[in-house]
């Protein structure tokens, strides 16, 4: 044991910490650590202290990239010699921390290229990196979160690969990287791209402990290890022989644990329902979850595995939209998941308001509204007659005069004139809300419902009417009648709940039917939506379009996507083109 590191299982609290370097020390595939705290919380520490417990390892003898003669690669070198003597020289090496500065280039993790001795001896003109020296070894990087990053992104293709590729000038020379990769930052001092941070396999926040006696603790282990390190190592050499050997056990158990269906399916509910949208997630929990059984003796994944796999896989993951405050990740909220008691926030903010800047024309200017210019109608003001052998309203004094002028005494059919009305429009918002069941993730339902109670109230303060429609499963529903009781509209929005398929066309083919019965003239639908539409009228989604191209008639609809426009799938574009509609998206709408 190495006297020059505190002891790893000296190291107080930090459960979740020491549990992940651990399991990173079984299976490094699971692809690292990232591990964010404040600076003095023990995350060095416990970086540097693993290394004491790792188990020795083979390595070829005299190879500059330490490979493992066990292992599937090789580089050039042991290679040319394993086909010349038909055997490597093989000793035993003891795991290293190899550390990587802030400062470091590319050239200095990767390693350079002599190119003119490369064209003669290959391989041999590879001066090594860290990348090389880190092969077999723990790769630790203090303040990842300062490190360019084009670096660190060459660091994670390494670490996901197990090879290191170095090209320059058309030459190519790779050798094999792999390494139990750790990452240290301070949040304080800024953050990682999302890209980058997803790239680590798990991640843990440290803090300071709180507890009295345990910070007690803290400081009387690192007195005595200061005063006297090969004393206090003394002390805990029997806990780290039996880490050590833990750790080796697990190993060697790794390959042979199974895992079926069921917990498979465990891992993609809290994905969906936590809104993760990386493949990463699943299978790196997959492979934690597999680890922690090895770790604990057993050959099969339990539901424990999975709520703690999931834990340290999916937390750093959760991405955080406009109506997500800083979403914690629990093993209860876990726990609720897998038991079907998840409640995702879905309650309407207030506390948002319409853009009024918005780079596309206003939301709420594309709505006519009752403060909207003067149009034709049969309300408002008497202005003058038109012919319409079926009037709506007739025009006694016009019609009167016509059949006088016809030499007529008798009111025939061709005589009818019909009075035109011009005044301020009364309009009809229907609000069709989707509430299928992919609306929970990322909160886009509560994103969909504030939209909503937004331009309720927007509506309201114009003295027009709104309806409710909203569809999930395989049915739409017209939840709140044409009304002007903003509290009615309100009450029923916020009972929403998301789940089940998206009978998108359905929902517009009953907006229509709601639109034909009302006595409004303007009549415009909100159509609030991610655009994934999986429930038809008819056999398929062009068929339905082509239906409602009829049906709509003169509704007027407005789109919002509850996808950012990068994202979204194209579906609600394609039908805002069709019906030659406008078309927002979640970014674009609110504050």
């Amino acid at each position: 044991m190495d006297t020059g590191y505190f002891p790893f299982t000296a190291i107080t609290g930090q459960e979740m910490l020491k549990k992940a370097l651990l399991l990173n020390a079984v299976n490094p595939a699971i692809g690292g650590v990232l591990i964010r705290g404040d600076k003095g919380t023990g995350k060095s520490t416990a970086v540097r202290a693993l290394s004491d417990i790792l188990p020795e390892r083979n390595i070829v003898d005299g190879c500059r990239f330490g490979c493992d003669p066990d292992g599937s690669e090789l580089c050039m070198e042991c290679q040319e010699k394993l086909k010349m003597h038909g055997k490597l020289q093989v000793r035993s090496a003891k795991m290293e921390v190899v550390d990587l500065p802030v400062s470091a280039t590319e050239d200095m993790v990767v390693g350079t290229i002599d190119i003119r001795r490369a064209l003669h001896e290959g391989i041999k003109a590879l001066e090594p990196g860290l990348l090389a020296r880190a092969n077999g070894n723990i790769l630790y990087i203090d303040e990842v979160n300062l490190l360019d990053d084009h670096v660190v992104n060459v660091l994670l293709d390494a670490a996901a690969m197990g090879v290191n590729i170095v090209e320059r000038e058309g030459i190519s020379v790779r050798h094999p990287s792999r390494f139990i990769l750790a990452g240290t930052m301070n949040p304080e001092e800024g953050d990682l791209r999302p890209q980058i941070i997803d790239r680590f396999g798990l991640s843990v926040d440290v803090e300071a402990l709180t507890d009295p006696d345990e910070r007690i603790k803290v400081i009387k282990r690192a007195l005595d290890f200061q005063e006297d390190p090969e004393a206090f190592h003394s002390g805990f050499r029997r806990k780290q022989e039996e880490l050590q050997r833990r750790i080796m056990e697990a190993r060697s158990l790794l390959s042979s644990v199974e895992m079926d269906d069921d917990v498979l399916l465990q891992i993609v509910e809290i994905a969906s329902a936590l809104g993760i949208r990386t493949h990463r997630a699943d299978i790196i929990t997959a492979r934690t979850a597999r680890t922690l059984a090895a770790f604990n003796g057993r050959n099969w994944v339990n539901g424990d595995d999975v709520k703690e796999a999931a834990l340290l896989a999916m937390k750093h993951r959760l991405k955080q939209l406009p109506f997500q405050r800083e979403q914690e990740l629990s093993q209860e909220l876990i726990e609720d998941i897998l038991n079907g008691e998840f409640e995702d926030d879905s309650e309407i903010d207030r506390n948002r308001r319409l853009r009024k800047d918005l780079k596309v024309p206003d939301l709420r200017a594309s709505l006519q509204g009752h403060a909207g210019p003067a149009v034709q109608g049969r309300r408002g003001k008497y202005v003058r007659a038109r012919e319409n052998p079926e009037p709506s309203s007739v025009a006694v004094d016009a019609t009167l005069r016509r059949a006088a002028a016809a030499g007529s005494l008798r009111i025939e059919p061709e005589h009818l004139m019909e009075k035109v009305r011009v005044g301020k429009a009364r309009a009809l918002y229907i609000m069709v809300l989707d509430t299928s069941s992919s609306m929970r993730l990322e909160r886009k339902i509560k994103f969909a419902k504030t939209v909503s109670w937004l331009l309720l109230r927007d509506s309201y303060e114009k003295r027009n009417r709104i309806a409710l429609i909203a569809f999930r499963g395989y049915d739409a529903t017209v939840v709140a009648e044409p009304t002007s009781r903003l509290e009615a509209v309100e009450e029923a929005l916020e009972g929403l709940k998301a789940g089940g398929r998206t009978p998108l066309t359905p929902a517009l083919k009953l907006a229509a039917e709601v639109s034909k019965s009302a006595d409004e003239e303007a009549c415009t639908a909100v159509v609030i939506s991610d655009g994934r539409c999986n429930v038809f009228i008819n056999s398929n989604l062009e068929e339905d379009l082509r239906m409602l191209e009829e049906e709509i008639g003169n509704m007027k609809i407005v789109f919002v996507n509850a996808e950012p426009e990068k994202r979204s799938l194209g579906i609600l574009e394609d039908m805002a083109s069709r019906f030659n509609s406008e078309i927002f998206y979640l970014d674009d709408v609110i504050i």
